[in-house]
């Protein structure tokens, strides 16, 4: 966790500083040392959200572009309580996602928070498995592109995209997936996530914050 609550308000870590998890209300700790980013952590090191995973740099440079009052937001459905990592002011839940995930939690997730949902995921670890197929294998058609060898359809905008030992995880979700591979720009799935040929499309991190932090 990168934010805590002290005397009622959600503070960062410090270093030699206590305060109460949102979630249990139980004390947490700073760990700010010089190797791992710095966060809070429950005594004895269990997390009381058993969706809980370690928080990267890339977490938290995502969860700083939304601001605290928007990032690790309390959400509570059928009596159960989860942390979000982002909750918009659309109340839409963004799911930052670093390591791999199984299949049973993808759905889990999707089916606790809804359809009003999205993935993010950090490609940074696959990056150099993940290409767009050049404009030259595919030939125009009325509807759009058609990929020469797999006759994969392309709608105006939209982009094949080789993926080598795919995630296959991903195979089963419901919900919008966009991968941040550390540039200006993230892809967004539109069809095949998880498998060897993706469809979808590249949109600026510009665009996506000015549409999720309106």
């Amino acid at each position: 966790m990168f934010y805590a609550v002290l005397n009622n308000e959600k503070i960062e870590p410090k270093p030699e500083l206590r305060a109460n998890c949102q979630l249990c209300g139980k004390e947490v700790f700073s760990k700010c040392g010089e190797i791992n980013v710095w966060h809070w952590a429950h005594l004895g090191e269990k997390s009381c959200d058993n969706w809980f995973e370690p928080e990267s740099v890339w977490h938290k440079d995502w969860k700083k572009m939304f601001g605290k009052e928007l990032s690790e937001v309390i959400i509570t459905k059928n009596g159960k309580k989860h942390i979000a990592d982002i909750f918009t002011k659309d109340d839409i839940v963004i799911e930052l996602q670093n390591s791999p995930i199984s299949r049973s939690t993808i759905y889990e997730r999707e089916t606790f928070y809804g359809e009003r949902m999205l993935w993010i995921i950090n490609g940074e670890n696959f990056k150099n498995n993940f290409k767009v197929i050049p404009e030259n294998r595919f030939y125009g058609v009325s509807q759009g592109f058609v990929h020469k060898s797999t006759g994969q359809l392309l709608k105006k905008g939209e982009k094949l995209f080789s993926w080598k030992w795919s995630y296959k995880s991903w195979e089963q979700s419901e919900r919008p997936i966009f991968i941040d591979f550390g540039e200006e720009s993230l892809i967004r799935i539109l069809r095949g996530m998880g498998t060897s040929l993706c469809v979808g499309k590249i949109v600026s991190k510009k665009f996506f914050l000015e549409k999720y932090l309106k």
